[in-house]
């Protein structure tokens, strides 16, 4: 024994030694290993006898892994983890941090490098701090409306513009359209419900059509945006997961889709994400959260992102077609998407095809890009404003419910572009298109979004749809005639009826046959069975999926009636 009776040394931890809790915490620190160092740390030989540790006071250590924020393309830039100590607070899993910490090397895990938090700040970037000052309201007024300008002509101003950042070959609807969805705040109220005021949508075109070069060129102009591929990302990467720790536990990391929460996320190459990427993001459209499955439990953490996803055609077996080779835009999306479900989750598609003919670099815009530091006030107060400041007074939103049962009557199908959430997608794009048009009141407090916004978020949306491209108009038409039933259509099946009623009884009892058991049913030969099925198809009471018959809503409808007709016939004869 060194040490005489009633000694007494003291360890108190600091700034500069801050290290030293590296010795204390942790999964593999026991009592017996924890008052050892203690001993260490006081001074004392560790086999020092008949001490008595008394601990004073202590404090909670969380430990967590960090990464970088990524505001800019991840296809450049490697992002670094480290693993983090702080003292007292936690930080929140997917939250944003403006951090301070010492790097220190790990005693007791091989000296890897960690750090020890000196102090965590909550930050969202600038946007969380944006106020409104007298020289932000002076820049902001140049995008705002003149007495005798309309909301078109304002946007397409805007749009020539952008060509002075994007390059001359900037073509007007993949502006708008990209614009549009960096333009949006997150949350609107209309009337007592809260509903998400930012846009998901897809742009697919033909290769060199400038839709990832405007993308970038906006997102380096407002600096603010994350820009990723999906050909090379991993479900991980983009949601999420837990990592083994190499035997020490597991280390739960965030993906890119929360640490942008409250950001914008542009996803290329969506071709080459897969469909379990796709039905991940699904996920996320459905509930704006994150759910990890760990060892420990469930973690849940917020993912409200503006997302933009750009895509070529879909490739089939190695062979890509142009857009103009499709028979409607409905296909393109089913190709890409997949799923109704899924397709009717985004607020629009925008296709682009190839142009008849290229526009010279050298070629001259018209009109002078507005200052940088406008554009990046712009979309700073809009991203800052609260559902409580988005504004639609109730004239408004009746507005709204009008245009969206218009453009419902017009082009509902079962391809849900439009459907029972067009009110909301309308919605969506008129506050953008105030919000980029800065429709405010005295104080900029308010984004005022005005009928004429709505009438151009809806004649918008049917531009993109009812063109000689996407040919939505056609697609609609054609699937109303499988499913519209006439009176001449009545008629036409109660002529097959008279002949063939067993046929026709069995095809109404069934969701869908083979040729083979319908002829059997029939009793024809092959010839007038053929003929049969002709009239049958050319009536479009039936429809062919490869060697199945699938009888049509026509169908459905019309037998029916036909049978009613022609029992109230029967008897009166």
């Amino acid at each position: 024994c060194t040490l005489a009776e009633g000694d007494e040394f003291e360890w108190v931890l600091e700034d500069d030694n801050a290290e030293d809790l590296l010795y204390l915490v942790d999964s593999g620190v026991t009592k017996d290993k924890r008052d050892t160092a203690l001993k260490r740390l006081a001074g004392i030989d560790p086999k020092e006898p008949f001490i008595e540790i008394q601990i004073l006071s202590s404090t909670d250590v969380h430990k967590c892994v960090v990464s970088d924020i990524l505001n800019t393309s991840t296809t450049d830039v490697t992002t670094s983890e480290l693993v983090i100590y702080s003292l007292d607070k936690s930080l929140g899993a997917g939250k944003k941090y403006d951090l301070l910490y010492k790097p220190v090397s790990h005693p007791l895990d091989n000296m890897r490098m960690v750090g020890i938090a000196k102090s965590a700040d909550d930050i969202d970037l600038d946007v969380q701090n944006f106020e409104v000052t007298e020289g932000i309201k002076e820049r902001l007024k140049v995008f705002q409306l003149d007495w005798n300008e309309t909301v078109r002509g304002k946007m397409e101003e805007i749009a020539e513009r952008a060509k002075g950042f994007i390059g001359v070959e900037a073509r007007q609807e993949v502006t708008w359209a990209t614009d549009l969805f960096f333009h949006t705040p997150l949350e609107f109220k209309i009337g007592r419900r809260v509903e998400r005021a930012y846009l998901d949508a897809m742009i697919i075109g033909d290769p060199r059509t400038m839709k990832s070069a405007t993308a970038k060129a906006m997102q380096a102009m407002y600096e603010l945006g994350t820009i990723t591929s999906l050909k090379t990302a991993t479900v991980a990467g983009l949601i999420g997961g837990s990592d083994s720790s190499g035997g020490k536990g597991w280390k739960t990391r965030i993906g890119l889709l929360p640490q942008a929460h409250r950001g914008a996320v542009i996803m290329e190459e969506f071709s080459g994400g897969g469909r379990d990427t796709i039905s991940k993001l699904t996920e996320i459209r459905s509930s704006n959260r994150v759910r990890i499955t760990r060892v420990a439990g469930t973690m849940d953490v917020p993912a409200m992102v503006r997302m933009l996803s750009i895509s070529n055609p879909a490739t089939n077996g190695g062979i890509s077609h142009s857009l103009k080779q499709y028979p409607s835009g409905v296909q393109v999306i089913l190709d890409l998407v997949g799923a109704s479900e899924d397709i009717a989750r985004y607020d629009f598609f925008l296709l682009v095809d190839e142009p008849e003919g290229y526009i010279s670099p050298l070629d001259m815009f018209d009109l002078e890009p507005y200052e940088k530091q406008a554009y990046m006030d712009r979309i700073r107060w809009i991203w800052s404003r609260s559902a409580n400041q988005v504004e639609l007074e109730r004239s408004v939103a009746e507005h709204v419910v009008k245009c969206a049962d218009e453009l419902n009557q017009a082009y509902d199908s079962h391809i849900k572009l439009f459907g029972a959430e067009a009110w909301k997608k309308i919605s969506r794009v008129a506050i953008a298109t105030a919000g980029m048009l800065v429709s405010t009141d005295d104080n900029f407090e308010r984004i005022i979004v005005r009928n004429e916004h709505v009438d151009f978020a809806a004649q918008f949306l049917k531009d993109l749809y009812d063109n000689d491209l996407f040919q939505l108009k056609k697609f609609v038409e054609n699937e109303r005639s499988y499913s519209m039933c006439r009176d001449a259509d009545v008629y036409t099946l109660q002529e097959i009826y008279t002949n063939h009623s067993s046929m026709l009884e069995q095809i109404a009892i069934s969701t869908e046959m083979t040729q083979r058991q319908l002829q059997l049913v029939s009793g024809l030969e092959q010839k007038e069975f053929g003929i049969l099925m002709a009239k049958l198809t050319e009536s479009r009471f039936i429809v062919w999926r490869g060697e199945k018959i699938i009888p049509t809503g026509k169908f459905r409808k019309a037998m029916p009636q036909m049978k009613s007709q022609y029992m109230k016939r029967a008897s009166e004869v």
